[in-house]
């Protein structure tokens, strides 16, 4: 709820000097879904294949090219950072690391500031403090 909080403030506030571009990553994995014509037979497939079979079929229908085309947006303008939210909402379907790998080409005028739901020790994304972190180099602490 703090999280949820500050990013409200910090999308509304307008002397922070720069341009929030905000990507919820669940809100994109749904609309993505919806495009694929499959959000509603999620459930079903759960239930019907297990958890494991549908995490298969998510990660081979949609990967980070499907993300990026979501959140791409032009022009890019000087001052603009793409604030990512919701990544701990779309765990497991996607990994951060990742997309930020796969944004880097498409974003790099771009400040990308992630509200990541763990750690970062400066070198790897350790997601809710448990799970198995994954290198990033690329990443900084701001809070």
């Amino acid at each position: 709820m703090t999280v949820q909080q500050f990013i409200r403030q910090i999308s509304s506030d307008q002397s922070v000097g720069c341009r929030l571009m905000e990507c919820n990553l669940y809100q994109t994995f749904l609309s993505i879904c919806e495009d694929l014509d499959i959000l509603e037979d999620i459930p079903e497939m759960e239930a019907g294949d297990g958890g494991s079979f549908l995490l298969e079929q998510l990660h081979s229908a949609i990967g980070e090219g499907e993300y990026i085309e979501k959140i791409q947006y032009e022009p890019h303008m000087p001052g603009d950072i793409l604030m990512i939210t919701g990544v701990g909402d779309v765990f497991p379907f996607m990994r951060v690391h990742s997309l930020l790998e796969a944004l880097q080409p498409h974003f790099s005028d771009v400040p990308i500031l992630v509200m990541y739901p763990g750690e970062f020790d400066g070198y790897r994304l350790k997601l809710f403090n448990r799970l198995q972190p994954n290198d990033y180099y690329r990443a900084f602490n701001v809070i």
